[in-house]
């Protein structure tokens, strides 16, 4: 899990090339309007843009991906994302869902800790790095603006 601010000078420091590559072009890009839905940036690489509420944690499933590194990066509202730092058990979670790349979970996971995220903070998550996304802050739903890129782990 790599974490990062677009607004900071050093943002880059210690990312792969090709995460620092999909921030760049994101520098690029009036993000605020940017239609929901999907954008192909390259023939491998995509991004969703959405606009889900926030809530409780317990009302969210955890999720992680096999195939594919998560670039969550927040354009609108404030949201708290959850994560586990440890291995996962994947006796845990549903059976996984190869054509979207995702297996989630209702069950609570180890080593559980939260970053509180703004605009233009970014979060990476690589494959099996279970998160919650969209956790209210202090406890309040707040309408989100956010992007996930999808970057194949094969380009690290």
């Amino acid at each position: 899990m790599f974490t990062g601010c677009l607004t900071n000078a050093d943002y880059a420091r210690g990312l792969p090339k090709v995460i620092v590559d999909v921030c760049e072009h994101l520098k690029t890009l009036d993000l605020a309007s940017l239609e929901n839905g999907r954008h192909d940036l390259t023939s491998d690489i995509y991004m969703n843009v959405m606009s889900p509420e926030t809530g409780s944690s317990e009302s969210k499933k955890a999720e992680l991906h096999h195939d594919y590194i998560d670039v969550q990066l927040l354009i609108e509202g404030a949201e708290n994302i959850e994560y586990g730092i440890a291995s996962p058990d994947l006796s845990q979670y549903e059976p996984y869902n190869a054509e979207d790349d995702y297996q989630v979970t209702a069950s609570e996971f180890a080593d559980k800790n939260t970053i509180l995220m703004r605009p233009n903070m970014f979060v990476v998550f690589l494959p099996y790095e279970p998160h919650k996304p969209c956790v209210n802050v202090d406890g309040k739903v707040a309408k989100l603006k956010k992007l996930v890129v999808k970057v194949p782990v094969t380009l690290l």
